[in-house]
């Protein structure tokens, strides 16, 4: 049986760019698979209305590894863009990786 790593992704973002984050998160999801991500999701936090939530599947750890600090980048052409959206800044995103 081949493992998998499910990701999580966990941000409060600012209420005022909420327009501009879904936007933003709407080209991520799109782009995600071109890192050979799968079962992409985002929504919001039953919590709180200002925390987000992205869970999505890669094969290998070094897909892991690399979105991580992909994901972290404000440099990335696209995931950098979420730097003004996030509370903090993408260096703020709790990233969690489960193996199964």
């Amino acid at each position: 049986m081949k493992n998998t790593l499910h990701i999580y992704l966990d941000y409060e973002i600012k209420q005022h760019l909420q327009p501009r984050y879904k936007q933003i998160m709407t080209s991520i999801a799109e782009t995600l698979p071109q890192y050979d991500a799968c079962d992409i999701s985002w929504e919001k936090a039953e919590d709180t209305s200002n925390r987000y939530i992205e869970t999505f599947v890669v094969p290998t750890e070094s897909h892991f590894h690399v979105l991580k600090r992909l994901r972290k980048s404000r440099r990335h052409l696209l995931f950098g863009l979420l730097d003004e959206c996030i509370c903090g800044g993408v260096k703020e995103i709790n990233l969690i990786c489960l193996k199964t």
